[in-house]
């Protein structure tokens, strides 16, 4: 740990500008939320269209066989002009009739076709326009539906399967391919999404063959549940149905099944539907308490915990499968809505709000404390739909203000266009965390993104066409609820429409298609607010106990869900006090009416407590130099006189000290500490080793020399990506500390002013076991000018110089100054399965796994390990019994967290005491016979009373 002590002066003058309570401007946000989806279409024309999507970086189309390939995620590509069909129907949302004509016939002349969804709901929107205005669409005589036939006659031969369910892939051109068929397993999301849109091909041309399909899939899905807990898995065997993932909850392979379960009823009328989805969902609060059997009630009954969402196994709902949650459930609100229950929905859109105002974006995953589990933001639509739905349910203002902030001005301080608009559209973020961007802008974005934050905007009766004559697929494309009539509609009568508020009168010349509740009273503005306001209390309480907060064991350290950031913290909030003080930060009013904060590690509850201060100081002082850079940018200003000192309340220092010929230890560059991985300043012992410049130099892609890395000291160069980024790749490529050189010119370490260290991803797990230094460019230099005059430089990076009598007098004495282990080099079919050293020390396991994986069957997860540890007892002798104990529950802890499986990581630091016992007989090659397969090498090495361990490239 890094021990500082920092003190702060402020003179607070402090301006408020309060948007609680403000009447926004509808129409003006209507106009911006129109000029974003317009920017990123006409940058689509511009520089991408007839490819698939848009490159927003590189202003260029992404087209498939010539741009660098993304794996998987391009098998949906087939240059057919994605981006465009599925932005037809937002074109007359937004009333740009004209460019949805101009569209309209760029795609017929296309000679490629796309997705059913956009096709049919483009096709019905060109005849209600040409109905409504006869003076429009005059050669269109109904091309996209056949085009949408022609998709749909392309996509039959995917459900050739025993079960009837479609296999996940076909090539639109060849057709169901041999190496296609091969992949017998798909998600349920991919089987189950399928009936919105081939029921509507049926209902416009007559043939009944495409609903036939879809309903068969669906009907075998709804078999496949299991029916004590009517839950389902997320991935199953598309012949005999097998579930291959038994995993349950309502995100990524499944989210879109319920979705279409509960639509497919609004659509089509069929009440079979509708019986389905109420015995899904409410299980999903019964982990809270049980309720009747009904997928919604199974859903309500095990999968949340009030407005926490937890994945469980479909065939054991009482226990959990993965401690986080995607980003894809953030369409579940919206659902609510549709089924009635708005006050559940509000609950859930309140905490997916609260994970966004944390983190100005909703990562792909995060966990139920909020920190970032996955870090990416591809601009997904979801959170945006439940928004609409919540404000067209509630007529709540605050709804307004919510897409607001989360598309046009997040966090209040900051907009959508400083963190992903570029000149050529929007760009992906790869990490919301340090807001680095990725070329990439998915269809989606203009498809449904901005067009829902468009109709938020805009009031229904100014729109083109009614809104609530349709039902909206999960690509939010338009299909028209007249589609559920089983004769024409001008013999019905009564048209179906949606209805989202109870209170609005219910007339005789329509049906209501959704399930909505009309003895009940709607959710006003006021008891919305309430609902909101007791959320944030519950979700306090999990989050509380979720990280050992009050509540729990006596004795146990308390520690908050997450840091108080410096822009939030209030001089008349308890709470920020008592955190200060936790984190061993005092503040003292002074009487010229300046703040003092003094941070001292050591009076810190806690490590982590202690990290926190630190981070919440260099925050401070970073936040302050904003504010007067940038006062413009805030709605609130606040003029602050800063003066900071600092210094290592410890004494400690971190060093680089050259040991090799002809510096002998005489060369000692100062350096600064890490905030992630070993402490250097927590141990007397140093790090030892010879030195190797990562290639790449910035270490912020593969590493190429990871031969030439092994066991040795990385050298890297500042820039390019994240310091924990570069430490975690020459970690993974067997390096034994990292050193950082910096990149700007004449910079050296000067000892007077505040340290500086290398920022620890905050919101994630620091995985980093090797110790990191940081070597401003002068002293880097040195130790570049070094390594050039002895190719072997060997260093210490240490925090207590190492005498130089030490390393000569071990020259004299054997002859050689440092004896460092070779590490095993294991080919396939000979070396070492265990391989330790006592004098760093470490271990260090070549597994063979032979192909089994985290998604294999439990049982070949316990026959793989079981196989490795009845050949090692054939060949390790440990001193006693005990021992031996100790070392194989250490394995096969091991083992199990090197397959990606969670288990528990109890106190193994005893292994070492086995290790030290330990006599080795030779292991011959006829063991790989029985261990086959490609070697996952493990590094495990003491780090506090733990045994920390980490893969590492061969």
């Amino acid at each position: 740990m890094f021990y500082t002590r920092w003190k702060v002066f402020l003179l607070l003058t402090v301006w408020y500008h309060t948007i609680d309570g403000e009447e926004l401007d509808k129409k003006k946000l209507q106009k911006e939320a129109y000029d974003m989806f317009m920017h990123g279409y006409n940058s689509y024309m511009n520089y991408a269209f007839p490819a698939d999507e848009l490159m927003p970086l590189s202003c260029k189309g992404r087209i498939r066989g010539l741009t660098p390939s993304r794996g998987d995620v391009d098998d949906v590509l087939g240059n057919y002009s994605v981006t465009l069909l599925d932005s037809l129907d937002t074109l007359v949302v937004l009333n740009e009739l004209d460019e949805f004509e101009r569209a309209v016939d760029l795609v017929i002349k296309q000679t490629n076709i796309r997705v059913l969804g956009g096709l049919i709901s483009a096709h019905v929107l060109a005849e209600l326009i040409k109905e409504k205005y006869p003076e429009r669409m005059q050669t269109y005589e109904g091309q996209l539906l056949k085009m949408a036939t022609e998709v749909g006659n392309r996509l039959l031969p995917a459900f050739n399967t025993t079960s009837g369910l479609p296999y996940s892939r076909i090539n639109l051109k060849h057709g169901m391919q041999d190496h296609l068929k091969r992949q017998k397993d798909t998600c349920t999301a991919c089987g189950g999404t399928m009936i919105l849109e081939f029921a509507a091909l049926t209902r416009l041309t007559g043939d009944p063959i495409y609903e036939k399909k879809a309903r068969k899939a669906m009907d075998f899905l709804w078999q496949q549940r299991h029916r004590s807990s009517d839950l389902m898995g997320t991935v199953l065997n598309v012949h005999s149905g097998d579930w291959t993932r038994r995993e349950s909850g309502i995100g990524a392979g499944i989210d879109s099944y319920y979705e279409y379960t509960l639509k497919a009823y609004i659509l089509l009328g069929d009440e079979s539907y509708l019986d389905r989805f109420n015995k899904v969902i409410d299980s999903i609060l019964t982990l809270l308490q049980i309720k009747g059997f009904q997928h919604y009630d199974a859903i309500k009954r095990y999968i949340t915990k009030g407005p926490i969402f937890v994945d469980v196994h479909m065939h054991r709902p009482t226990v959990a499968t993965r401690g986080f949650m995607d980003s894809l459930l953030a369409f579940w609100p919206g659902l609510q809505v549709l089924k009635g229950d708005v006050k559940e929905a509000i609950e859930i859109h309140e905490m997916l709000f609260q994970v966004i105002q944390k983190h100005k974006f909703l990562p792909e995953a995060f966990t139920h404390d909020f920190q970032v589990h996955w870090a990416e933001h591809p601009i997904r639509p979801e959170f945006v739909e439940s928004t609409y739905f919540l404000y067209r349910a509630t007529k709540d203002p605050h709804y307004l203000h919510v897409a607001k902030q989360v598309c046009l001005s997040i966090e209040i301080m900051d907009s959508i266009n400083k963190y992903v608009k570029v000149p050529c559209g929007f760009a992906a973020l790869k990490d919301i965390r340090t807001m680095v961007k990725e070329d990439q802008m998915e269809s989606f974005v203009l498809s449904e993104t901005f067009k829902y934050l468009y109709l938020i905007f805009t009031d229904p009766e100014d729109l083109v066409f009614d809104p609530d004559h349709f039902v909206l697929t999960t690509e939010a494309h338009f299909l028209p609820l007249s589609i559920g009539h089983t004769e024409p509609v001008e013999n019905v009568g009564n048209p179906r429409r949606m209805v989202l508020r109870s209170d609005e009168p219910k007339q005789k010349n329509y049906v209501c298609a959704n399930p909505i509740d009309f003895t009940k009273l709607p959710t006003e503005q006021e008891e919305a607010r309430l609902i909101r306001e007791r959320t944030k209390v519950v979700l306090g309480e999990l989050r509380n106990g979720m990280t050992g907060g009050s509540g729990g064991q006596s004795g146990s350290c308390e520690s908050p869900a997450e840091r108080m950031r410096a822009w939030h913290f209030s001089t008349s909030n308890q709470d920020h006090i008592k955190q200060l003080g936790q984190m061993g930060i005092e503040l003292v009013n002074l009487n010229d009416g300046r703040l003092h904060l003094s941070h001292t590690s050591a009076n810190a509850l806690s490590p982590i407590f202690a990290r926190w201060g630190h981070e919440f100081m260099q925050e401070m002082q970073e936040y302050v130099e904003t504010l007067e850079k940038n006062r413009e940018l805030f709605f609130f200003k606040v003029k602050l006189n800063l003066m900071v000192t600092a210094h290592f309340a410890d004494g400690s220092e971190r060093l680089v000290q050259i040991l090799s010929h002809p510096y002998y230890g005489k060369t000692i560059l100062q350096a600064s500490p890490a905030q992630f991985g070993r402490d250097l300043a927590t141990t007397t012992r140093p790090v030892y080793g010879p030195v190797v410049i990562s290639i790449p130099y910035r270490a912020c892609d593969e590493i190429v020399n990871k031969d030439e890395m092994i066991g040795k000291v990385a050298i890297v160069e500042r820039s390019g990506c994240v310091f924990q980024e570069k430490a975690r790749r020459v970690q993974q490529a067997g390096a034994i500390g990292m050193i950082v050189i910096d990149t700007e010119e004449n910079t050296k370490f000067a000892s007077g002013r505040p340290p500086f260290s290398m920022a620890s991803d905050k919101d994630g797990k620091d995985d980093i076991e090797i110790p990191s230094l940081f070597l401003f460019r002068l002293e880097g230099d040195k130790l570049l000018h070094a390594m050039e005059k002895n190719k072997e430089t060997v260093i210490a990076m240490t925090s207590q110089r190492v005498s130089t009598n030490a390393t000569v007098g071990e020259l004299l004495k054997k002859g050689r100054m440092f004896d460092f282990p070779t590490l095993p080099q294991c080919g396939l079919r000979d070396g070492d399965i265990v391989w330790h050293s006592l004098k760093y020390p470490e271990i260090i396991l070549n597994l063979r796994f032979n192909g089994v994986n985290q998604d294999s069957d439990p049982r070949m997860h316990q026959e793989v390990v079981e196989r490795h540890v009845t050949e090692l007892k054939k060949y390790l002798i440990f001193g006693d019994s005990d021992y031996e104990f100790q070392f194989y529950e250490f394995f096969r802890t091991v083992a199990y967290g090197a397959l990606d499986l969670n288990v528990d990581n109890p106190k193994l630091l005893s292994v070492i005491s086995a290790i030290s016992t330990l006599k080795k007989d030779a292991v011959p090659p006829s063991v790989y016979q029985r261990l086959p397969g490609e070697i996952t090498r493990v590094r495990c090495i003491p780090r506090g009373e733990h045994m920390s361990c980490s893969r590492i490239s061969l």
